[in-house]
Parts: C-alpha cells; sequence; structure tokens
C-alpha cells in the first residue's frame, strides 16, 4: 500500500508538473523581485533593501532574452567625527540586459542568468559613479499555476575588469550582492 501510494503521489506530480512548464517560447514572463542586499562602497558594507522588474521573452524552451531595472538603498553612518566619508543613504539603480537559462522540473523551475549594462552609485558616497557591469544570478519559481509563479533570486552584480584585477577580494569598486522574493507572471 505504501509503494502504491508514492508512486501514486509521483505520477501525480509529474502529470501536475507538464501542465505548469516554464514560460516557452515565443512567451513573456514578467517579475517584480523585493528583498535584502549590501552594497561595497568607500570601504563600506552597509545592508538595505533592494527590488527589481524584470520582463523576459522566451526564444526557446530553455533560453530567454531579460532585461532589469534595479534598485536598492543602504543607510551609512560615520564612525566618527574624523570620517570623511558621508553619512546618509547610498542608492544603487542598474539597467541591464542578458540571458536566462531555465531548467524545467516540474513546477519547479530553477534558473541562471548572465546580464550587462549601467550601474549608477549615488547617494552618501564620496564619489558617485556610473560604470559598465555585469551581473550573475541564480534563482527557481515554483508555479502556483500556469500563469503565476513565486520563486527568490541571489545576483552578484559587478565590474567585470575590476573582479580581474583582484579576484580574491571580488574588487574593489563597487559591487552588490541581493537575495530577493520574486513574483512572476506568463503571458
Amino acid at each position: 500500500m505504501r509503494t502504491a501510494t508514492v508512486l501514486l503521489a509521483l505520477v501525480v506530480s509529474i502529470a501536475a508538473g507538464r501542465a505548469a512548464r516554464a514560460a516557452g517560447e515565443r512567451e513573456w514572463q514578467f517579475a517584480v523581485r523585493a528583498g535584502v542586499g549590501t552594497v561595497n562602497v568607500d570601504g563600506r558594507k552597509p545592508w538595505g533593501v533592494a527590488g527589481a522588474l524584470d520582463l523576459e521573452y522566451g526564444l526557446t524552451d530553455a533560453w530567454a532574452v531579460r532585461a532589469s531595472l534595479e534598485g536598492s538603498a543602504h543607510d551609512v553612518t560615520r564612525s566618527s567625527d574624523n570620517d570623511p566619508r558621508p553619512a546618509g543613504t547610498v542608492y544603487t539603480d542598474a539597467a541591464l540586459i542578458g540571458l536566462t537559462y531555465t531548467f524545467d522540473v516540474l513546477r519547479l523551475v530553477p534558473y541562471g542568468e548572465l546580464q550587462a549594462g549601467l550601474l549608477q552609485v549615488r547617494g552618501a558616497v564620496t564619489t558617485p559613479q556610473s560604470l559598465l557591469a555585469m551581473q550573475l544570478g541564480v534563482g527557481a519559481d515554483y508555479f502556483i499555476n500556469r500563469r503565476t509563479l513565486l520563486g527568490f533570486a541571489f545576483h552578484y552584480l559587478f565590474e567585470p575588469a575590476d573582479l580581474l584585477s583582484d579576484p580574491l577580494n571580488l574588487g574593489t569598486n563597487p559591487f552588490s550582492f541581493t537575495a530577493t522574493g520574486r513574483v512572476s507572471w506568463v503571458f
């Protein structure tokens, strides 16, 4: 009886998973992300809130072209009266384009992504910066139904030349790590 129950559960999950596959060829997917992140700027690594909007278009069932608009805000204080770094809020903004590869595993859809674009760091920083950046991301979405997904994502945003010049410290220029929850809609 136990074996029959396990086999029945497996068959039902496989059947249910096939009905809700990842956003496929010629389908659009819009996502909203919100969570926390850290940025490395002026020798400080403050935590803050992070958010993003993602838009994907399926080239095949596995590959999609992706565009993202991201931002974060990080409160910083002076360590002493002699600290020359300004206090306040550090803001990051990024506009990125790239590719996403999804692994269609029933209702759970893990993915990896690589994007490139422009990063701006401003606010309570010694020198505001605009630079070319790349982003590596991994995440997973779970299909609630055929059109609605819930998931999570982890992203590392960096300047490529800086990362290669100091790989042990993950570079010296501003970079950020974020962990976000994600809600997506396929249409």
